[in-house]
C-alpha cells in the first residue's frame, strides 16, 4: 500500500493514535518537538513521528548531556498531554532503573509544544496507577490511587498551579456490589482491586477512573461539585465470557481485555473488549524460544458500552457486538497486505517440521483496545504468529461490520529479553500541529 502523507487524507483520520509504549532514544526534530530542563540543567528534548492507526506512533526522547542514554517509559496519556520518565542520574546505567534515577516530564501538544518537569512523588508508586488531568489554561492536574485497605485508598495528587505533591485517605462511599455468581475467596483477582490502567472521564468534575479489568473501575471526582459528599465509587465490569472454572488462576487481564473513555453522540461513554481465545498446549517447547508451545484454534472479541458513566450499577453495561476469528471479513486488498506481512508464516515448533502456514483465527491476539473515536467501532488488537514472537503486528476489525480493515508491523522486541513490543492509545493526535502530516497509507 502506498504511503499518503497528504493533510486532506491524514487530518480527518488521526482522531487516536497507536502509540509504541517503548519510546525511541535519539532526536527527531520536526514540528512537534519540544525541548525543556530536567535536573542539574540536563536538556531533555521529545518528538513525535506519529501516523494511522494500526501503523505505530512513536515518541523520540533525546538528552544529549547524558553518557549513557537509556530508554524513557511512558507512564501516562490524556488528551493533549503525555507523562513520561526519562532516566537521568546514573552514569553507567544499573541494571536496574530505579524512580529516584528518572525525571518525570509532562510534554502539553500543541502550536507551541511544551515540556515541564515535576518533582519525583515520594513515596513512589507504580507507573500504571497514574493518570492525568487537562485543564483549561494550561493547568494539569497529575493522581495516583494506591490501596491500604479493601475500602480505603491513598490519593496522591500534583496540581501544576500549586507544585508539589499532597496526600490524602480516601474511602468507598458504598461496598463494592457482589458479583452475580459465587467467587471463592481464593481468587485474588476479582477480590481485591489492582489497577490496570487509568482513564480520564474529564468535565466539570473532573472525573478520573482507576480500572481493574477484572474487578471494576474506581471512580473519583477531582473536582467534585459538592465538596462534602463522598467522591471515590465503584463500578463493576462485565464478567469474562469464557471465565468457567479458572477463576482462581486470573493472572494480569490486559492481554485480554481493554478500555476507553470516549465521546459518543455527545455524551460519554465507556467502553470495553474482551478476547476469548480456544487454544492448547503441546506437548514441546518452541525451539527458537524454548518456552510452552501453544497451538491457537479460535478467537473472538466482544465489546461492551456504558454511557451512564456517574452511576455505580453494573447493569447500566450493553453488551454490543461478538464476532469470532472466520467470520471476519477481509477484502482483497487487505487480504494481499495480510499475506505479504508474513504475519501468517510461523518457523517450525520442532525439528522436522516445515513452516506452518496459518489462518487469521490461529494468530496469537492480545491487548484489544477500542477506538478513542466514539463514533468509530473499531478494536485493535497485538498479533503474533506464536507465543513470545518478537516481532508484534497490529490489527484494526471493525467490529460492527466483522472486517479487518488493516494490518501493519508493529515492531520488533530487543534482543535478549521477552518480547515486549506494546502500545497505548492516545488523542494526542488531534493536538499535535498540522504542520507536519501524520503517516497514512491509502487502502
Amino acid at each position: 500500500m502506498p504511503l499518503d502523507t497528504s493533510a486532506s487524507a491524514a487530518y480527518s483520520r488521526l482522531s487516536c493514535i497507536l502509540l509504541n509504549s517503548d519510546p525511541d532514544i535519539g532526536s527527531r526534530r520536526n514540528n512537534t518537538t519540544a525541548v525543556g530542563q530536567g535536573r542539574d540543567n540536563l536538556t531533555i528534548e521529545a518528538s513525535f513521528c506519529y501516523a494511522q492507526p494500526p501503523l505505530p506512533s512513536n515518541l523520540f526522547v533525546h538528552c544529549p548531556g547524558v553518557t549513557f542514554p537509556r530508554s524513557s517509559i511512558i507512564v501516562s496519556t490524556a488528551e493533549d498531554l503525555l507523562l513520561f520518565r526519562v532516566p537521568v542520574a546514573v552514569e553507567p546505567p544499573p541494571e536496574v532503573i530505579m524512580y529516584d534515577d528518572c525525571d518525570y516530564i509532562i510534554y502539553r501538544a500543541g502550536r507551541s509544544p511544551s515540556l515541564t518537569r515535576i518533582p519525583n512523588p515520594k513515596p513512589n508508586f507504580y507507573d500504571a496507577d497514574v493518570g492525568l488531568l487537562s485543564r483549561a489554561g494550561d493547568l494539569f492536574t497529575v493522581a495516583a490511587l494506591v490501596p491500604k485497605s479493601t475500602n480505603e485508598f491513598t490519593l496522591h495528587r500534583f496540581d501544576s498551579e500549586v507544585g508539589n505533591w499532597s496526600m490524602k485517605t480516601v474511602s468507598l462511599d458504598a461496598p463494592r456490589k457482589p458479583y452475580p455468581m459465587r467467587i471463592p475467596l481464593n481468587a485474588l483477582r476479582l477480590n481485591h482491586h489492582m489497577t490496570t490502567t487509568v482513564i480520564t472521564l474529564g468535565g466539570k468534575s473532573g472525573t478520573m477512573g482507576w480500572v481493574d479489568l477484572w474487578s471494576g473501575i474506581l471512580l473519583y471526582d477531582l473536582f467534585p461539585e459538592d465538596q462534602e459528599r463522598p467522591m471515590l465509587w465503584h463500578m463493576r465490569l462485565p464478567l469474562p465470557m469464557d471465565l468457567g472454572k479458572s477463576v482462581t488462576e486470573l493472572g494480569c487481564p490486559k492481554p485480554t481485555r481493554g478500555i476507553a473513555s470516549v465521546i459518543k453522540d455527545g455524551k460519554p461513554c465507556l467502553k470495553l473488549a474482551g478476547l476469548q481465545i480456544i487454544e492448547q498446549r503441546l506437548p514441546y517447547d518452541d525451539i527458537e524460544t524454548y518456552l510452552p508451545c501453544y497451538r491457537v484454534d479460535n478467537w473472538a472479541i466482544t465489546t461492551w458500552s456504558n454511557t451512564m458513566v456517574h452511576s455505580d450499577s453494573s447493569d447500566n453495561w450493553q453488551e454490543d457486538f461478538t464476532v469470532w476469528a472466520p467470520d471476519i471479513i477481509i477484502s482483497d486488498t487487505v487480504r494481499s497486505e495480510l499475506l505479504a506481512s508474513g504475519l501468517l508464516h510461523r518457523k517450525p515448533s520442532e525439528d522436522g517440521e516445515e513452516t506452518v502456514e496459518l489462518a487469521l483465527q490461529n494468530l496469537v491476539v492480545s491487548e484489544p483496545t477500542p477506538s478513542l473515536n466514539g463514533e468509530e467501532e473499531i478494536v485493535y488488537l497485538m498479533a503474533r504468529p506464536k507465543y513470545f514472537h518478537p516481532k508484534a503486528w497490529a490489527l484494526a476489525i471493525n467490529i460492527k461490520n466483522h472486517t479487518l480493515l488493516d494490518v501493519a508491523e508493529f515492531g520488533t522486541a530487543k534482543a535478549g529479553v521477552l518480547p515486549d513490543v506494546t502500545y497505548c492509545s492516545s488523542a494526542i493526535s488531534k493536538y499535535l500541529t498540522l504542520a507536519t502530516p501524520p503517516v497514512t497509507r491509502k487502502i
